[in-house]
């Protein structure tokens, strides 16, 4: 799965150079705050049965490659990190803490706007691979590559300003002292950027 998705996220970064002379391109830096986090596990052994954690509000970075298509239609890729948020609960004394970096592949259809502050509306689609870190107390556990997805809208403001609302889900698989379980991390994230035009 991991050597797949890296095999397309390489391919797609090989190839969208060869078309730069016929589209735009540009990247985007973006910072995120998480507003509605939570954190699912289930265990085998529990027949999968498993808990929730709401989770504190998280920051994320993020960084975006778009190649344009048509004027209304872009291809990308990217990368966003979500540092430690903590459980809101504590679970033997203590604050749990998960923390994810996700990398995916992302489409955005776009309609331009005549306005002297929004130049336009976007939707937003990604789709790729997750890693999630938990930790608790002195444990620090990696969960095995998951799949990521994402969808949201946004806007840009004089050409330039990306603000957005995203939504995605993050998977992954974890074995501790031999019980095999598999976590699901959701997150609604408002993002706030600066798009550079290459």
């Amino acid at each position: 799965m991991k050597k797949s998705l890296l095999a397309v996220i390489l391919a797609v970064a090989m190839v969208v150079p060869a078309f730069a002379a016929k589209g735009d391109m540009s990247v985007n830096a973006k910072l995120g705050l998480g507003v509605s986090n939570n954190l699912n596990e289930s265990s085998d052994e529990a027949d999968g049965i498993g808990y929730g954690m709401k989770m504190e509000m998280p920051f994320s970075i993020g960084a975006e490659f778009f190649y344009g298509l048509m004027d209304n239609l872009s291809i990308g890729a990217g990368i966003n990190y979500s540092f430690g948020s903590d459980t809101k609960i504590e679970m033997e004394g203590e604050k749990g803490k998960a923390k994810s970096t996700n990398f995916y592949l992302a489409v955005k259809p776009e309609v331009k706007i005549e306005s002297d502050i929004f130049s336009s509306l976007y939707l937003i689609g990604q789709i790729g691979g997750s890693s999630i870190n938990m930790e608790a107390g002195d444990m620090s556990e990696t969960a095995d590559m998951g799949i990521y997805l994402g969808f949201g809208a946004g806007t840009i403001i004089k050409d330039c300003v990306i603000v957005e609302l995203v939504i995605s889900s993050s998977n992954g698989s974890l074995s501790v002292d031999g019980t095999k379980g598999d976590l699901n991390y959701t997150a609604t994230t408002i993002n706030v950027g600066y798009k550079f035009a290459l």
